[in-house]
């Protein structure tokens, strides 16, 4: 028992570093875009290139290396993904660091995924929503303590330097994985084509990878440039960014914390419903309240914790649809997450140079209506 809890403690903290590996460059956009001569619109491409990078190459990552046993291949791609970091630090060039960040997007998301399916095999069914509400706790730290960080330190740390401390982390984890996760025969190591297959006509499958991407598309539009969004709105709280980041972290952490007792307590299918709705409400209380500044970042706060609480449903939702005996279901869904990250991020980079910053909430706004609409259909459908 000790043992698992030093474990599941170790995959809590590369969770942390996976996701400041992801959004290190959100809280710096600005800076970012100033230290390379470029547009904060095209700053934001490291980030879509990543995402994309996750959508795309997870599965055929799955896929191409399938005979390969869960524990040895989760070894092999942290080892590729600590890679992948050293290369990012020896950039010479902005083109060099968005190939680079499209490789990161692959490894560090394929490990991802492994950790996932790795981390629920040791728990029971019935403590599953807690068991991911832990492991993504690694993410909410992330925001609320590593990003805000970032920002303070971005006077003496370039972002460089913050990578190699999160490669060191990474080294100290495989090191102990090496030790003490032996490889062997688990159950839904390798991945049967055919079996995988017979998911995709269920249902309920289908419409929670149609729900993240759709989410994730307003997810990606907005928090990808939610620093930039609030300093154009108000530029008098750019010596308080670092505490609102914060903040937002603090609320991902609980909006995380909250989702997994929720999905203990009415299943995943009506939680997802919840987050679907107070996404729309909270993303019409930020539009409207964008003459006042203090109430227009309280409704931040708020959207971000419902993401947070519903993005904890997705990931229990195909678990337990797939009896949490599909590796390539759950790399699939990420990838559905990351796609719609990308896409969003995407679109809201058009939008900005269209129409401004201030316009991208529309995107948001949309998503929110179109994954209530597919939850409800989902409700009508299989319960």
């Amino acid at each position: 028992m000790k043992k698992t809890s030093i474990t599941l403690s170790v995959f809590i903290l590369m969770n942390f570093v996976i996701t400041m590996t992801a959004f290190v460059f959100n809280g710096i956009l600005d800076k970012v875009a100033i230290s390379l001569n470029i547009s904060v619109a095209n700053s934001g491409l490291l980030n879509t290139m990543y995402s994309y990078g996750a959508a795309f190459g997870v599965p055929i990552t799955l896929i191409l290396f399938r005979k390969i046993e869960r524990i040895k291949m989760l070894k092999i791609i942290l080892f590729i993904t600590i890679l992948m970091t050293l290369a990012l630090v020896f950039a010479q060039n902005f083109v060099q660091l968005l190939i680079i960040r499209l490789a990161m997007g692959i490894s560090a998301n394929s490990y991802g995924a492994l950790a996932i399916s790795t981390v629920l095999s040791l728990s029971a069914k019935g403590r599953q929503g807690r068991t991911m509400s832990f492991l993504i706790m690694g993410s909410s730290l992330a925001l609320v303590i590593g990003i805000p960080l970032t920002r303070l330190l971005s006077s003496l740390l370039d972002w460089r330097s913050i990578f190699w401390i999160l490669n060191i982390i990474m080294i100290l984890s495989l090191i102990y994985f090496q030790r003490y996760l032996p490889e062997g025969d688990h159950e839904s190591t390798k991945l049967n084509l055919k079996t995988e297959l017979k998911y995709f006509k269920d249902g309920k499958t289908s419409l929670i990878i149609i729900y993240s991407t759709a989410m994730f598309i307003g997810y990606g539009a907005f928090y990808n440039y939610v620093t930039p969004y609030l300093l154009i709105l108000f530029p008098s709280i750019e010596t308080m960014m670092s505490i609102i980041l914060v903040i937002l972290g603090i609320a991902s952490f609980t909006g995380n914390l909250i989702g997994g007792y929720v999905s203990d307590r009415i299943g995943y299918v009506k939680s997802l419903l919840l987050g679907a709705v107070l996404q729309l409400v909270f993303m019409l209380l930020i539009f409207v309240s964008q003459p006042v500044k203090w109430l227009c970042i309280f409704f931040v706060i708020l959207w971000l914790m419902s993401t947070w609480f519903t993005g904890l449903q997705l990931n229990t939702g195909i678990a337990q649809v797939t009896q949490n005996k599909s590796n390539f279901m759950i790399s699939i869904n990420s990838s559905a997450i990351q796609l719609g990250t990308a896409i969003g991020s995407s679109l809201a980079a058009i939008r900005i140079s269209i129409s401004g910053i201030q316009s991208i909430i529309f995107i948001t706004l949309l998503t929110s209506l179109i994954i209530i609409v597919i939850q409800l259909i989902s409700i009508k459908k299989y319960s």
